[in-house]
């Protein structure tokens, strides 16, 4: 019997049994992912907008400064427009002061729209700097329920996994590429044994010599149909056992048949 197969059959059953043990956490696992990953993209934003808070309130504070220096030298040309001697002075003077009023008062109206801004960012920080306590709050509790959740089924993914990686170990590494290349596309059953001539994934006949050639157990072969690996019928009683033999119920069978008749 060829141990690779044997071991690739059994490597299947294991995986399985991981797939099953996956299925039965049911979505948590994912929404906990899903929480986490909203979360840190909260996160972010919160970072964002209090950089951007600083930022206006850097800008602000500076151009206030600004307001405070222009203020001083408005005052101060509108003083010298009365010493001056030419005319040439005089409008010199006024120059500098119609400058210093303009940029005044744009500073000031840059300073008034940044205190609205400034208005805004701080109540929209609030808001998501509270979104962002109620999910952590969420995901806390939704991690707590996973946790309780893997510690039932964590002693028993260990010992799969473990099984897993012995067996992983004696499957011939083309085996294994098959193997890897199939499960992912045919959901997670890539071996599957012959039964009564027929592909135990698709249940497609298999051709009558090949089937007498996978009854040694000793080869493989590739569903033509499903392009699963198949092995043979000693393979997979090694690994699974004796199939139970199918019983009838002979004497209900003739009494529902005799009670037909009768009618």
């Amino acid at each position: 019997m060829n141990d690779s197969l044997l071991h690739l059959y059994e490597l299947q059953k294991v995986d399985r049994q991981l797939d099953d043990l996956v299925e039965s956490r049911g979505e948590l696992p994912d929404r906990v992912n899903e929480m986490r990953a909203q979360v840190q993209d909260q996160r972010q934003q919160v970072e964002q907008i209090r950089r951007d808070v600083h930022e206006v309130e850097s800008n602000s504070k500076k151009l206030t400064g600004d307001i405070v220096e222009l203020r001083e030298k408005v005052d101060r040309y509108k003083a010298q427009q009365f010493d001056v001697k030419t005319t040439r002075e005089y409008d010199a003077i006024t120059f500098q002061l119609e400058d210093a009023q303009r940029r005044l008062h744009t500073n000031m109206e840059a300073v008034s729209r940044m205190g609205i801004e400034l208005e805004q960012l701080k109540m929209d920080e609030q808001q998501m700097s509270q979104d962002l306590s109620d999910m952590e709050t969420e995901l806390g509790e939704a991690e707590t329920a996973l946790s309780e959740v893997l510690a039932n089924t964590e002693e028993q993914e260990k010992e799969l996994l473990k099984r897993r990686e012995e067996l992983a170990s004696h499957v011939q590494p083309f085996h294994m590429t098959i193997y890897n290349r199939v499960r992912p596309a045919k959901g997670g059953i890539a071996v599957v044994s012959i039964k009564n001539g027929v592909c135990g994934g698709c249940f497609n006949a298999v051709p009558r010599q090949l089937v007498l050639e996978l009854r040694k157990g000793d080869k493989h072969a590739v569903c033509e149909y499903c392009g699963r690996i198949i092995v043979g019928e000693p393979i997979a009683i090694a690994v699974d056992g004796e199939p139970e033999p199918v019983t009838y119920d002979v004497e209900s069978e003739e009494f529902e048949s005799g009670e037909e008749n009768e009618e």
